[in-house]
């Protein structure tokens, strides 16, 4: 990959990985939905109107599908996390990245955060990288890799 240009490397990120941060990131002058669908509309491998059934897929797998039409900010913090995941997912990339996605949520939802990357991982075989601080959270993965200082330590 190192020799390969900053638009050629964008677009692998945009249709090869699905990041979800410890901040959702969502915009918050756009629909659950358009948010979900921004990723795949930059992609522009599918029509728009079927970029927009795929985020309500997407959504409805997550369980707020009911959320599609509100605004970003009129949902609860849980909430924005899954529509983060979502979003995440519309590309169906190879990988999902998660970094201190759970930093921002209480106990109760990142037990959903869980379920919903644990489902990920067993029932569609999908390959998560997260990185945590949450030993509890690490834990119940299948791998761990610790590291410090940027150096793998075990």
């Amino acid at each position: 990959m190192s020799d390969k240009k900053e638009a050629q490397l964008a677009r692998v990120r945009n249709e090869k990985i699905g990041f979800v941060f410890q901040f959702h990131y969502l915009l918050n002058e756009f629909s659950v939905v358009r948010n979900v669908m921004l990723p795949g509309l930059k992609l522009g491998k599918y029509a728009e109107k079927e970029v927009e059934e795929r985020a309500m897929e997407k959504l409805k797998m997550l369980g707020i599908q009911n959320l599609a039409l509100k605004n970003a900010n009129q949902v609860s913090g849980g909430e924005k996390q899954r529509v983060a995941i979502a979003r995440a997912l519309i590309n169906d990339p190879q990988i999902i990245m998660g970094d201190e996605h759970t930093g921002n949520l209480d106990k109760k939802n990142s037990e959903i955060v869980f379920d919903i990357f644990k489902t990920l991982a067993e029932k569609y075989n999908q390959t998560l990288l997260i990185v945590t601080h949450d030993t509890s959270f690490a834990e119940r993965t299948h791998r761990i890799i610790n590291m410090e200082d940027g150096r793998i330590i075990s």
